[in-house]
C-alpha cells in the first residue's frame, strides 16, 4: 500500500532512516520515536503502517499498535504485585509532501489510548512534530527524542520494560533538532529547548544537547553531551544567581556487529550535580537472533557518589508469530533492596514481564 512521494523523498527518507538506526541494538523495542519518522518512510511507525498517496506530491500514513502486558514487581520494600496492562497503545497520524528542490516536509502526531479500558478512557495526544528533510539533513520540531538517549542509553537498552537505571535527561518537549547528513559515517546531531516552567513565566528553562557519531562499519561509536536545562530566575534580587544551571550529562557508547545475527554494545554515561552528587553508569548489552526472534540482555554497574553501589542484570527474549505480531518475555533484577537513602520503597527491585505487542 505503500507509494513514494518523488525520487527526493525516497533519498531523503533512506539517508534519515540509516542515520537514525546507527548504533540502535533495541531493533524489537516497541514505542514508536517520533524523532526516528521521517518524510517518505515513517519507519518507526511499525512496519504494517499503510501510506496512501492523496495527490502527486503528497502522501498519508496510518499506523498504531497495541501494547499488552502481565507484570510482576517486586518492590525494594518486599511487596509483591501482579498486574494486566495496556504499555502504550497508540495510534499515529502522518503526512509527507515533496517541496521540490530535494526537500520533503512532513507531520506526525501519535494519540495514545488504553484498549483495557483502563483509566479515564480518553484519548489523547502524545507526542507530535514537524519536520524538513532533504540533502541538508533532518530539521524537527516538537515531542524530538532526546539525542543523548538515542545514542548512549539506547545503545544498551533492548528491553520493552525491564530496562536499566537511567540518568535524567532533558524533557522531550519543546525541541528543535538538527540531525547532520551522514558523511563518509561521520553525523552529528543538535536539539535546542526553551520553555517556561510556571504559569506566570517568570521561570524559562533552557538546553542544548549535542551528539556525534562515527560508524566504521563493524563498529559504531558515539559520544553525547546534554547540559539537562539552566533556569533564567528573574525573581530574584541577586542578577548573578538569575542563570543557574544544573549541570550537566556525559556519555560514550560503541556498538559491534560480530555476526550477522550478534550485536554487542557497551556505554558510559555520568551524570554531574551541583551538590556533588554524581553518579555513573557503565553497561554492556548484547542482541542474539536466532531466526523467528532476538535473545537479549544487559548488566550494568550503578556508582553514585553518595549511596551504595548497585549491579543490575536484565535478560529478554521474543518471538515474531506473524508479522507485525510480537510476543516477550523479560526477567530484571535491578538491585535496588531498601539499603541507602538514593532507594525508596516503592522502587521496583525485581521484574518479570510476558507482553504482546501488535503493530497495525
Amino acid at each position: 500500500m505503500s507509494s513514494p512521494v518523488g525520487a527526493a523523498a525516497d533519498a531523503a527518507a533512506v539517508a534519515s532512516t540509516q542515520r537514525h538506526n546507527q548504533t540502535r541494538i533495541q531493533v524489537m523495542k516497541h514505542a514508536p520515536k517520533l524523532a526516528l519518522l521521517v518524510a517518505a518512510g515513517m519507519a518507526s511507525a511499525g512496519a504494517q503502517a499503510a501510506d496512501f498517496e492523496v495527490s502527486e506530491n503528497t502522501t498519508l500514513t496510518l499506523g498504531g499498535e497495541v501494547v499488552l502486558n502481565y507484570l510482576y514487581e517486586k518492590k525494594a520494600d518486599g511487596d509483591n504485585s501482579t498486574d494486566f496492562v495496556d504499555d502504550g497503545s497508540l495510534v499515529l497520524l502522518g503526512g509527507s509532501r515533496d517541496l521540490g528542490n530535494g526537500v520533503t516536509a512532513f507531520a506526525e502526531a501519535e494519540f495514545e489510548y488504553n484498549v483495557l479500558g483502563q483509566g479515564d478512557g480518553n484519548v489523547s495526544r502524545g507526542a507530535s512534530i514537524l519536520g524538513f528533510a532533504g540533502d541538508f539533513g533532518e530539521v524537527a520540531i516538537g515531542d524530538v527524542d532526546n539525542v543523548f538517549e538515542d545514542l548512549i542509553t539506547d545503545a544498551v537498552d533492548p528491553f520493552e520494560n525491564a530496562s536499566l537505571s537511567d540518568s535524567t535527561r532533558t524533557p522531550e518537549d519543546s525541541m528543535i533538532a538538527y540531525y547532520s547528513p551522514d558523511m563518509d559515517g561521520f553525523s552529528f546531531r543538535l536539539q535546542g529547548r526553551h520553555k517556561n516552567e510556571d504559569a506566570n513565566q517568570s521561570n524559562t528553562e533552557v538546553s542544548l544537547v549535542a551528539a556525534a557519531e562515527y560508524d566504521f562499519g563493524p563498529i559504531a561509536l558515539a559520544a553525547a553531551y546534554d547540559s539537562r536545562g539552566s533556569i533564567d530566575d528573574d525573581g530574584g534580587t541577586d542578577t548573578n544567581d538569575q542563570f543557574n544551571s544544573q549541570d550537566h550529562l556525559v556519555g560514550i557508547s560503541a556498538v559491534a556487529q560480530l555476526s550477522d545475527r550478534l550485536e554487542v554494545s557497551a556505554r558510559f554515561a555520568q551524570e554531574n550535580d551541583q551538590a556533588g552528587n554524581d553518579k555513573d553508569f557503565t553497561a554492556v548489552a548484547f542482541s542474539y537472533n536466532y531466526g523467528a526472534g532476538d535473545v537479549y540482555g544487559a548488566a550494568q554497574s550503578f556508582d553514585p557518589s553518595n549511596g551504595s553501589s548497585k549491579s543490575e542484570v536484565a535478560a529478554g527474549v521474543n518471538y515474531e508469530v506473524a508479522s507485525g505480531v510480537l510476543i516477550f518475555a523479560e526477567y530484571g533484577n535491578l538491585d535496588r533492596e531498601l539499603s541507602d537513602g538514593d532507594v525508596v520503597a516503592d522502587d521496583t527491585d525485581k521484574l518479570g514481564v510476558a507482553g504482546l505487542i501488535y503493530e497495525f
